[in-house]
């Protein structure tokens, strides 16, 4: 059986980033599946905040990623399957372009769509209607396909645990 050394941990900024962002993430899928049923006066407000918390974890993925490059990371951890130990390396990577893009069409969705307009003015009828908005699309399936990937990561967690007894969570809090 292989064991993993758990001893070695991600940097401070990493294991920080990675916390605050997954808290985040947690808030911000909700809150944004919640406003897409409401009026676009009803949602003003949250959409102010989905706004500020999305920035936030652009900027915390930013410091992230500069993290990841300049800090000595441990080794990726090993299964005993060559599949699953590529599949896990494969999500992580994935998460970065996720967030990226999830943040970059977020922002587009606030331009392009008149938002960061009527939040500035107060004049909702500068809002586009959702199909002229065309990131707000790209931007629902980013984070539905981040919520299926965050679901997969933390099985590969509770099957590190179970199966080999090994707490994973001890490298990244």
């Amino acid at each position: 059986m292989i064991q993993n050394d758990l001893t070695k941990k991600f940097s401070k900024t990493t294991r920080v980033t990675h916390g605050i962002t997954a808290l985040l993430i947690l808030a911000l899928f909700p809150l944004g599946k919640y406003m897409e049923g409401l009026e676009i006066s009803e949602k003003m407000g949250l959409v102010k905040i989905h706004a500020v918390l999305g920035i936030l974890v652009f900027i915390l993925t930013i410091i992230r990623t500069i993290s990841f490059f300049r800090h000595k990371r441990p080794v990726h951890l090993k299964t005993g399957s060559k599949f699953n130990d590529k599949l896990t390396v494969w999500i992580h990577n994935i998460f970065y372009f996720l967030l990226f893009g999830i943040a970059i069409s977020g922002i587009a969705t606030m331009i392009l769509g008149g938002y960061g307009e009527a939040l500035q003015t107060g004049n909702i009828d500068v809002i586009k209607s959702h199909s002229e908005i065309a990131s707000l699309k790209p931007h629902g399936i980013m984070a539905l396909i981040m919520m299926i990937l965050l679901i997969l990561h933390v099985v590969g967690v509770v099957k590190h645990l179970i199966l080999k007894k090994e707490n994973t969570l001890k490298r990244i809090i």
